[in-house]
C-alpha cells in the first residue's frame, strides 16, 4: 500500500474530508491527498503571518524587543491570554508572535497584524512568493464574528456563553466556506510556505531562527505529533474552528531527515455541538486519525 492509499484509509475509516501534503526536503520527495483543493486555514493561518513577519524583521521594519501596548479595543474572543491582562501591558513583539503561534492567542494575533499592516499585507506577500492559494481576508476578530447572527458577537462574555448553549454557530457562514473571500490555502501551498521558512528563502539567519524556535514551542501537540516517537521535534501550528481541526509544521525526524506536513481536515459537527460526550469522542477519533497520518508519514520517510 503506498503512502496516499494508506492516508486515504485512514480518512474513510473516521469519515472525514481533507487535504494532506507531504514533502521530504532532503530527497524533494511529495505526495498529497487533496494536496490542491482549498480548505478553511483556521489558526495556520497565523504561519503567514509569522512569514510576513520574518520577512519585515529583516528588512529593519521593526525590532523584536520593541514593546506595544495592550488596548482594550485590542482584545479579540477565542484562544488565547491576553484579553485577561489589563489594558496598558507592553508585551514585547516577539512575545507577539510567541503568544501567537504557541497557544494560539488572537489578541496577539491581530496585534501583529496591524502591527504588519493589515490583512492585505500579508496576503500580498504570500501572492508575491508564488503561494496564490492562500488568501487571508480577516483577522482573528473578523472572522469569528461570521459565526455569529449579527449582534450577537459583541453580547458582554456571560450572555455570549448562555447563547452558545442555547443556539449552534452559523454553519453555512463566511468561515467555512473553501473559496477566496475567506482565510483558505491548500495543503500543498501552506507546504511551500514552510519550505520557504525552513530553507530561510524569506528571511535572514536570525529571523529564521526566531521562526522556527516560536513553532518549537508550540503547545497543542495532539495532531499531527500524536503519535511520534518521544522527543521528536515538531515546528507546528494547529488550526480549529467549528468542525474544522488543522496542523501544518515540520518534523525533524532527525538531524538529516526533515519532513514538511500539512492536515487540513473538516467534519460534520452539527450532530455533536449540544452533545457534549459525543464531541468529546468525536474530536478525539479526528485528531486520533490526524496522528495516524502524522506517523505514517514519519514511518515512511525514516531512513
Amino acid at each position: 500500500m503506498t503512502l496516499q492509499e494508506a492516508i486515504q484509509t485512514v480518512l474513510e475509516d473516521a469519515d472525514i474530508q481533507a487535504g494532506v501534503a507531504a514533502w521530504h526536503i532532503e530527497s524533494d520527495t511529495k505526495i498529497d491527498v487533496n494536496g490542491d483543493q482549498l480548505y478553511p486555514m483556521a489558526s495556520t493561518f497565523k504561519i503567514p503571518i509569522l512569514a510576513t513577519a520574518m520577512k519585515q524583521l529583516t528588512e529593519g521594519k521593526f525590532q523584536l524587543d520593541t514593546r506595544i501596548a495592550l488596548k482594550d479595543d485590542d482584545k479579540s474572543r477565542g484562544s488565547g491570554i491576553l484579553p485577561y491582562f489589563e489594558p496598558g501591558l507592553q508585551p514585547t513583539i516577539l512575545d507577539l508572535l510567541t503568544l501567537m503561534i504557541i497557544i494560539s492567542d488572537n489578541t496577539a494575533t491581530d496585534m501583529t497584524v496591524e502591527l504588519l499592516g493589515g490583512c492585505d499585507v500579508v496576503e500580498s506577500y504570500m501572492h508575491e512568493l508564488g503561494l496564490t492559494d492562500i488568501y487571508f481576508k480577516m483577522n482573528c476578530k473578523d472572522l469569528l464574528r461570521t459565526l455569529f447572527p449579527e449582534g450577537v458577537y459583541d453580547l458582554p462574555p456571560d450572555e455570549l456563553t448562555k447563547w452558545n448553549i442555547e443556539n449552534d454557530i452559523l454553519r453555512d457562514g463566511l468561515a467555512f466556506r473553501k473559496d477566496s473571500d475567506n482565510d483558505v490555502s491548500t495543503a500543498n501551498d501552506m507546504n511551500r510556505l514552510l519550505h520557504m521558512i525552513y530553507t530561510g528563502a524569506i528571511a535572514n539567519a536570525e529571523a529564521r531562527e526566531t521562526a522556527i524556535n516560536i513553532l518549537f514551542k508550540q503547545q497543542f501537540n495532539v495532531r499531527l505529533s500524536r503519535f511520534l516517537p518521544p522527543g521528536t521535534k515538531v515546528a507546528h501550528k494547529t488550526g480549529t474552528i467549528g468542525g474544522i481541526r488543522n496542523d501544518s509544521g515540520i518534523i525533524y525526524i532527525d538531524d538529516d531527515t526533515h519532513v514538511i506536513a500539512t492536515i487540513f481536515t473538516e467534519w460534520d459537527e452539527v450532530p455533536y455541538w449540544n452533545k457534549p460526550e459525543a464531541h468529546h469522542q468525536r474530536v478525539f477519533e479526528v485528531e486520533t486519525a490526524m496522528g495516524k497520518i502524522g506517523r505514517l508519514i514519519y514511518d515512511e520517510f525514516k531512513a
